[in-house]
């Protein structure tokens, strides 16, 4: 028998109606632009955190949070977490964007295969160093304002790690759609510290809050920005069925 809307209309005929294909298009192409400002943002926080840890090892000094300030110092005090983080993130902000063009999964499935392993390596290691850091060392202490950075990188880091584990795990069952949309979720959360580099600068520039505050709370509104947009994208893509087709095919199919 088969499946009917409330409509008439068959699942896969209202999913790639005008409306929703339109819509679709429009949010592909400004989230592919977005995600370039992010992936742009990302790796210039993390080369010129690169240039700072380079030119820190060459000084001389016995105290760095005295010799610099509680937010770079702490880079400085805890170097080997700060550059494998630092690292693991080129890794992330290069690899991330190659395992959602469609081409390459296609035509190149060994690739895609072992950069996603590679990508998701990284990111756990990026989420281990990087929540050390943020959890044990907020740059204002865990007994003040920098409690706030604490428990957003706890969340979010665990979050991540979570989201990671469930896309290894679900496309190890062959549950394809279920492995694209934990993808989607991994993502969005790695491009979260991009958006919150974003949304600090944008709150400095405009307000007179301090950085104690806006640190923290910035953290979070990225994560919960980040994980707002991959929801909405899932369910607006998420095919009939067991969402394992491709909602561009089935759009194509549409169209003809």
């Amino acid at each position: 028998m088969t499946d009917m809307t409330a409509g008439g209309e068959t699942p896969e005929l209202e999913f790639s109606a005008p409306s929703a294909r339109t819509r679709r298009k429009v949010l592909e192409i400004g989230g592919w632009l977005m995600m370039a400002v992010l992936i742009f943002t990302g790796l210039t926080a993390i080369f010129g955190r690169g240039d700072f840890l380079i030119e820190a090892s060459s000084q001389e000094f016995t105290d760095p949070i005295e010799q610099f300030n509680p937010f770079d110092g702490r880079y400085v005090q805890f170097s080997p977490a700060s550059w494998a983080h630092l690292v693991t993130g080129v890794l992330i902000f290069c690899l991330g964007p190659l395992q959602f063009i469609r081409p390459i999964r296609k035509n190149y499935l060994n690739f895609h295969r072992w950069s996603g392993r590679v990508w998701l390596v990284a990111g756990g290691i990026a989420a281990f160093s990087g929540g050390f850091i943020g959890i044990f060392q907020p740059f204002m202490g865990v007994d003040g304002q920098g409690f706030n950075e604490s428990m957003a990188t706890t969340f979010f880091a665990f979050y991540t790690l979570f989201c990671m584990y469930k896309a290894y795990t679900s496309i190890r069952a062959k549950k394809i759609g279920a492995h694209r949309e934990w993808m989607i979720r991994s993502w969005a959360l790695m491009l979260a510290i991009a958006t919150e580099r974003v949304m600090l600068g944008i709150l400095m520039a405009n307000s007179e809050i301090g950085i104690a505050v806006l640190f923290g709370t910035t953290f979070w509104m990225a994560g919960v920005t980040n994980i707002a947009a991959s929801e909405i994208w899932i369910n607006l893509t998420r095919t009939p069925g067991n969402g394992a087709r491709h909602w561009k095919d089935l759009d194509a199919k549409a169209a003809t």
